[in-house]
């Protein structure tokens, strides 16, 4: 048995079936990274449904390409990055100090902008601790 035959049985498929690779890569070779997710996204929506201003509009995109450049799985590693880059002056309009109880004045970003990221990655919940105030700074 040649490989290709081997592999195409081995996804319940035929050699012969000349549908069957294009049903593969369709089913299982797409590209569902986040890089990927984002390039797709379309920000027209988000501005008209949260009346975003273009600077806030830039900031997320930048704020969004620090998490996907550097694969982070969880907004609070972009949070730390930035803090330990100090680059939240990058993003003077989304900013914010938060209080989560335990930990106060924690660098982050408001609310507001949270909600538009998780609704970008597709994330409807988070596993942080609850907010309890943002202060814009």
């Amino acid at each position: 048995m040649s490989d290709y035959q081997d592999f195409c049985e081995a996804f319940g498929g035929c050699a012969s079936d000349p549908d069957f690779m294009d049903n593969w890569l369709a089913e299982y070779g797409g590209d569902n990274s986040i890089k990927s997710q984002l390039s797709q996204f379309d920000y027209t929506d988000i501005v008209k449904k949260y009346n975003l201003s273009n600077n806030e509009v830039e900031q997320i995109k930048s704020y969004m390409d620090i998490y996907c450049e550097h694969d982070f799985k969880n907004q609070k590693d972009a949070n730390n990055f930035i803090t330990n880059e100090n680059r939240w002056d990058d993003f003077p309009d989304i900013r914010s100090l938060n209080d989560h109880g335990v930990y106060t004045n924690v660098p982050g970003i408001l609310p507001k902008f949270y909600r538009i990221t998780c609704e970008i990655l597709d994330i409807t919940k988070g596993n942080g601790a609850p907010l309890l105030k943002a202060t814009k700074y």
